[in-house]
C-alpha cells in the first residue's frame, strides 16, 4: 500500500499580502496532521513544489507560471479567477476564497499526488530506447493523475514513442476519434465514464476494435482482472505497475503493431 506523503510544498504566483496570510497561516494550522502537512515553498525551491497557486490576472505571475509548465515534473495548477471557465481538467479557486475552501482543494489535490506518487515499484533508471521502434509510434494515455500520465509520457519516450494525454474517458474517446494510436493505457477510475466502459467503445469501434489496451488500476481483486478482460483489454496492471512487467507489455505490443 502506498503511505501518503507527510508534506506537501505550495508555491504562490501573483497573491496579494491578505491571500498571502491566509495561505500561511492554513499551511501551519495543518503541521501536526497525521495525513499530511502543507509548507510554503519559496522562490529558492521552485523545483521542488508540488502544488502552485496562480492569480491568473497577474501578468508577470501568469508568464512565470508557464515555465513551470514545461518542466518534465511540473507543479499541480491551482488557478484562481473572479469566474472559473468551463473546463473540468483544470482546479480553481474564485474569489474570495477563505480557508476551508481552500484546504479542501488542496486536500484533493495531495490524495491524488500520494496515489500516484509511487506509479513504479521499483525505482526508475535508465532505459535504452528500443532500436526497432520507429519514432511514428503513438500512444494515448488516459488517466486523471496528470503525475502518472506524465510519468508514463516520459517512460514512452525511451521506446521512441509518442504520447497524447487525457484526463477524463470522454477526452480519450474524442482524441481516438482524431487520431490512429498504436497502444492505448487506460485507468479504470476516471472521473464520468470509467475505463471498463471506454474500453468497451474502443472495441466497438472499427478503428480501434484491434489496438492493445493496457488497463491501470489501484485495484488488484480477480475480479477486476475478469471484468477488463470480458471488456477486450489486451493486458492489465496494478498501480504501483512493476517496472519489469510494464517494459514487457510495451515491448510486446509495440513489436506487434511495429
Amino acid at each position: 500500500m502506498i503511505q501518503p506523503q507527510k508534506s506537501w510544498t505550495i508555491g504562490a504566483l501573483g497573491l496579494t499580502e491578505g491571500e498571502t496570510k491566509l495561505l500561511t497561516s492554513m499551511a501551519s494550522l495543518t503541521r501536526s496532521r497525521a495525513d499530511g502537512s502543507y509548507v510554503i515553498g519559496t522562490p529558492a525551491n521552485i523545483n521542488d513544489w508540488h502544488i502552485v497557486i496562480i492569480n491568473m490576472d497577474d501578468r508577470e505571475a501568469v508568464i512565470q507560471w508557464r515555465t513551470l509548465t514545461v518542466r518534465p515534473q511540473p507543479p499541480v495548477s491551482i488557478l484562481y479567477t473572479n469566474e472559473a471557465p468551463n473546463d473540468p481538467l483544470q482546479h480553481y479557486l474564485l474569489r474570495p476564497f477563505g480557508p476551508a475552501k481552500l484546504l479542501s482543494v488542496l486536500d484533493g489535490i495531495a490524495k491524488k499526488l500520494s496515489e500516484s506518487s509511487e506509479l513504479w515499484n521499483k525505482p526508475v533508471l535508465q532505459a535504452e530506447p528500443a532500436a526497432s521502434v520507429e519514432s511514428t509510434l503513438r500512444a494515448l494515455v488516459v488517466d486523471d493523475s496528470p503525475t502518472v500520465t506524465k510519468q508514463i509520457e516520459l517512460e514512452l519516450r525511451k521506446f521512441g514513442v509518442m504520447a497524447d494525454l487525457a484526463e477524463t474517458g470522454e477526452r480519450g474517446l474524442e482524441l481516438l476519434g482524431l487520431h490512429r494510436y498504436d497502444l492505448i493505457f487506460l485507468d479504470v477510475v476516471l472521473p464520468g465514464t470509467d475505463g471498463y466502459q471506454v474500453c468497451k467503445e474502443i472495441r466497438k469501434a472499427p478503428k480501434t476494435k484491434q489496438t492493445p489496451v493496457i488497463m491501470l488500476t489501484s485495484k488488484s481483486s480477480p475480479f477486476d482482472r475478469v471484468r477488463g478482460s470480458l471488456v477486450g483489454c489486451s493486458a492489465y496492471l496494478t498501480k504501483p505497475v512493476d517496472y519489469t512487467a510494464f517494459h514487457e507489455a510495451i515491448g510486446k505490443y509495440i513489436k506487434k503493431e511495429a
